[in-house]
């Protein structure tokens, strides 16, 4: 009876520990930080401000160029936008961001786009990280974006719970978003309107989507858009003669 107890506790410290080691895997797993969030987070803050000021000028730029027919194009680098990320974010929109998520940054390697944030919510602290692809669809202004894999530390994550996420963010800035599939990875397709927010009848088209190594292009065209016959206002008669006042003449 003896030796059966002792071998009944010897068994479980072994899966005592075994559980504990799988623990402590699992919590080191989880608190691995992507290499390039690391060298993100390692800017220098006046790196960081100039990085974003320079963003916020080529964003300005094609914010002028779209109200402008014609052709236009920006290209904007990663570090523009992590600058921009790390300086202007939390100083101009402190509530952008879901609860418990803060220090976002991305990395654009080739065609693959990579963000990450640091989460601590509900006890869980850690660095969430997604990667994807995005390119524009045969459909006006449509653009589709591969969600390929999400990740806490080195742990993979399921996808469902970022999704909605991202939804409900997409509803909240009226913007319209469709989740479909492609080969078994989900794909956001969203759609930038056409028109622009003014009374100039302009609209403008994405032509061209292209990632590079740390940074990608956008490029379009910004039309004139033929107010519609039936909203054409009637001649206005201020200031003509009437028949009375023809006759008198």
């Amino acid at each position: 009876m003896r030796k059966i107890v002792r071998r009944l506790i010897a068994v479980a410290a072994v899966v005592a520990l075994a559980v504990v080691l799988a623990v402590f895997g699992v919590y080191r797993a989880a608190q691995r930080v992507p290499e390039f969030y690391r060298r993100a987070l390692a800017a220098a803050p006046a790196t960081q401000h100039e990085d974003g000021q320079r963003f916020e000028e080529r964003a300005l730029a094609l914010h002028n160029q779209l109200h402008h027919a014609g052709r236009w194009e920006v290209r904007f680098t990663q570090d523009e936008i992590n600058g921009w990320l790390a300086a202007e974010l939390p100083a101009k929109f402190p509530r952008a961001l879901p609860p418990g998520v803060t220090e976002p940054r991305i990395a654009i390697d080739g065609g693959v786009v990579r963000l990450a944030v640091h989460y601590e919510r509900s006890g869980v602290d850690t660095v969430v990280s997604l990667a994807g692809q995005a390119h524009l669809t045969e459909q006006p202004n449509e653009l589709a974006i591969h969600i390929a894999q999400a990740r806490a530390g080195l742990l993979p994550v399921p996808l469902a719970k970022f999704l909605d996420e991202i939804s409900e963010r997409a509803a909240r800035a009226d913007l319209p978003l469709r989740w479909t599939e492609a080969k078994g990875t989900p794909v956001a397709l969203i759609r930038v309107p056409l028109e622009l927010d003014d009374h100039r009848h302009r609209q403008f088209v994405l032509e061209r989507l292209d990632f590079g190594d740390g940074e990608f292009v956008v490029a379009g065209r910004t039309e004139e858009e033929l107010p519609d016959v039936n909203d054409r206002a009637a001649p206005s008669t201020a200031g003509q003669p009437g028949d009375s006042e023809t006759r008198q003449r």
